[in-house]
């Protein structure tokens, strides 16, 4: 009798090396619900991260993202324009403001807070003003954060855990890397 040995999704097996693939979801009422379902299981998560190695954990994130980024096109979701709030830079604000047809501070004082400890200005309109639809009508000069979120293919992911958890709900590619981060690690919360 052939007994086949279980493997979670995204484990690589040590016999074959091969990868198995696991479903992703991407309907973002589920994702939502999930988030709230799952909240305490996931600060249990984050404090595990935290006793690993952040070197080990940047590994399996950035291998795990590479498939997940594959599969989900961010411009047919566009969730996280309506539930976020990203920084500019002062060229972002310059750039922006010519875009709206007016000045750098009539742009400040309209579009944008700013966080006086960090002394960063983020745009302050939810969903973002420049969201049409699902479609950034500004793509090729949206800013920086834009551009790089959600920031899992940076290192220190251990360091941007609270945001992730934040993420999960809004974003698909969040939500489903870290359930993959948990099956790889084989994290059962016992909540």
């Amino acid at each position: 009798m052939n007994r086949q040995r279980f493997i979670p999704a995204g484990v690589v097996s040590k016999r074959k090396r091969t990868t198995t693939k696991m479903k992703l979801e991407l309907d973002l009422n589920i994702i939502k619900q999930k988030s709230i379902s799952k909240e305490k299981e996931n600060f249990k998560f984050r404090a595990f991260l935290k006793q690993c190695d952040d070197k080990k954990v940047d590994k399996i994130v950035h291998a795990i993202y590479k498939r997940v980024v594959k599969e989900i096109d961010c411009t047919q979701c566009g969730n996280c324009c309506k539930h976020m709030n990203p920084s500019l830079t002062m060229k972002e604000i310059r750039v922006l403001s010519k875009i709206d047809n007016t000045t750098t501070k009539d742009f400040k004082e309209n579009h944008t807070e700013i966080d006086s400890f960090e002394n960063t200005h983020f745009l302050k309109q939810k969903p973002c003003k420049y969201l049409n639809d699902k479609i950034c009508t500004i793509y090729e000069f949206r800013p920086n954060d834009c551009k790089s979120f959600p920031h899992i293919h940076k290192s220190s992911f251990n360091s941007r855990t609270l945001s992730m958890i934040e993420y999960y709900g809004i974003c698909p590619i969040v939500f489903n890397v870290m359930e993959q981060l948990k099956s790889e690690f084989r994290f059962r919360s016992l909540i």
